[in-house]
């Protein structure tokens, strides 16, 4: 009866192993891994601690059916030291998967914000801009200012993103 026990309890610990392993994420590509780093020691080396566990999103977002990462750094949590990547624009990096494990830059900007918008190769990356970025004019002062969401688009050309053109933006209120 104990060896049964033993064994029913080894079989369920197997599955539970397997089942977390199977839901744990990939690792991420070594070039995206670098730049995690390289946002969480700004907010270390400023006495803070960072917290990266929303910082990098994954979604399909140029339609190869291969995983790409979006680093925001909007989405860090720097405990001890909020301020340190600023009050207003952050940073927002897109990384394009290659399938084998690497990625490549694709797009490096400021935003207000950014909304991962739909899955698979319908995914959509929306960021939030202000000012001429919107198709409007430089505000007296930033009260004013007009902010949009506007999205990136995928130009096989180059293999970059860029802006979507001003007339599909969508204007905040």
């Amino acid at each position: 009866m104990r060896i049964e026990r033993f064994v029913a309890a080894s079989v369920v610990t197997f599955f539970f192993c397997v089942a977390a392993q199977a839901a744990a994420p990939p690792p991420l590509p070594a070039v995206v891994a670098k730049a995690v780093k390289e946002v969480a020691a700004v907010c270390n080396e400023n006495g803070g601690k960072a917290d990266m566990t929303n910082a990098v999103k994954r979604a399909d977002l140029n339609g190869d059916g291969i995983e790409d990462y979006v680093l925001d750094v909007g989405s860090v949590n720097c405990d001890g030291a909020a301020s340190v990547y600023g009050d207003r624009e952050k940073g927002v990096l897109v990384y394009v998967g290659d399938g084998k494990g690497g990625a490549t830059e694709a797009f490096n900007d400021m935003s207000y914000g950014m909304t991962l918008e739909g899955t698979g190769p319908a995914a959509k990356l929306w960021l939030a801009v202000s000012g001429q970025q919107c198709g409007k004019p430089p505000a007296k002062d930033f009260a004013s200012e007009n902010f949009c969401d506007r999205a990136i688009v995928w130009n096989a050309k180059t293999r970059k993103f860029d802006y979507a053109p001003v007339s599909t933006v969508k204007m905040v209120q």
